[in-house]
């Protein structure tokens, strides 16, 4: 009697056991998840102090001592925010590239992305904001910054970043304008009024928000006039009225119409605006264009 006493005793003590080794593990992660979050902090202490060399050197130590916590993640991703306050943009633009390959799904995916497109707007030449785009500037990191920046406005519309992305964007946009109404006074003084079209319905159609749209719209039916195409001039004129009522063109524009009379009116084709991605061929010896007339009249 007395070992079928001390059965029930047995089976209890064997029950003890897995559950005094399930706490002790459950301890054992959660100090192991304390440690990683002290050694993080004590990581962006020297991040938030600028402190970039111990900075990269605490936060590759939480990468290899706690690999296994999400603190490791945050870490990976802290590094690129370090080689962007380097001002190491390519180097950064990669590490955040790698970090989204492998964590799209995280939280902090946002963040990255927003980088991304701060990567590219950082790589734009400097005098972008000094002085008018030149007639053969290479455009591509301007390009790749406002598809950056577009995408993450469409995919993010309530990220805390939007408008910020929205600014720059914008910025962006206004340079990518200026430029194209650039080369279309350029082809202006040349007779090239086709080109000029195809450059001035670009900025309309293409770069929204830029600033310039009410502008172009202008000098689009004055091209129009000038190319006896009145329709296309009348619609033009009227899109301006229309979309930019506010604008310092309107009474230019009013104007205009009075002048032209009514008729049958076509509204600009911004559809067909065909931006090249390269500047237009040479077809003569290498030229630097004189600044242009600000004026089609």
């Amino acid at each position: 009697m007395s070992g079928l006493r001390a059965f029930p005793v047995a089976l209890a003590l064997l029950a003890v056991v897995p559950a005094c080794a399930g706490t002790q593990s459950t301890r054992a992660n959660l100090h192991y998840s304390d440690e990683a979050h002290a050694a993080y902090e004590r990581a962006m202490d020297r991040f938030r102090d600028e402190e970039w060399p111990e900075a990269t050197e605490a936060l590759r130590a939480v990468q290899h001592d706690y690999s296994a916590s999400r603190y490791a993640t945050l870490a990976e991703l802290r590094l690129a925010d370090v080689l962007f306050r380097q001002e190491t943009y390519t180097e950064a633009l990669a590490a955040y590239r790698a970090w989204l390959r492998y964590h799209p799904s995280s939280d902090e995916s946002v963040h990255a992305h927003f980088m991304i497109a701060r990567c590219y707007v950082a790589q734009m030449p400097d005098d972008w904001f000094l002085v008018p785009p030149s007639y053969e500037r290479d455009l591509s990191s301007v390009h790749d910054a406002e598809g950056a920046l577009a995408r993450f406005i469409r995919d993010y519309p309530e990220a805390t970043q939007l408008p910020e992305a929205r600014r720059l964007l914008g910025e962006v946009r206004l340079l990518l304008a200026r430029h194209e109404y650039y080369v279309a006074e350029f082809y202006v003084t040349r007779e090239r009024y086709p080109a000029a079209i195809n450059r001035l319905l670009g900025v309309i159609g293409n770069y929204e928000g830029s600033g310039l749209e009410a502008r172009a719209l202008l000098q689009l039916g004055e091209l129009y006039l000038r190319t006896d195409r009145q329709p296309e001039a009348r619609g033009a004129f009227e899109a301006l009225l229309e979309s930019y009522p506010r604008s310092p063109e309107v009474e230019a524009a009013r104007r205009y119409l009075a002048r032209v009379g009514a008729g049958r009116s076509v509204p600009p084709d911004t559809g067909s605006a065909i931006i090249p991605a390269a500047p237009p061929p040479r077809t003569t010896a290498p030229e630097v264009p004189r600044a242009p007339n600000r004026s089609f009249r």
